[in-house]
């Protein structure tokens, strides 16, 4: 091999090498980002859940009003 072909070869290394990094760095700030939103979702869904429990817990309270006012 010539050595113009080797440092062409060397460049495209080197320019490959530079994109793995920033692949790899995109993949952990894409990782951080979705551990974040999952927790979010976590803590949305157990509010979401919380405040079906207290609707329903109102439902069956005037349902109960209903009743003995009737």
């Amino acid at each position: 091999m010539q050595e113009s072909e080797l440092k062409k070869l060397q460049r495209k290394i080197e320019k490959l090498l530079a994109i793995h990094d920033s692949l790899r760095e995109q993949n952990r700030a894409m990782r951080i980002s979705e551990a974040s939103w999952q927790a979010e979702r976590a803590k949305l869904v157990q509010q979401n859940e919380m405040a079906r429990r207290k609707v329903n817990e109102m439902i069956t309270r005037l349902q109960t009003l209903e009743r003995n006012s009737g």
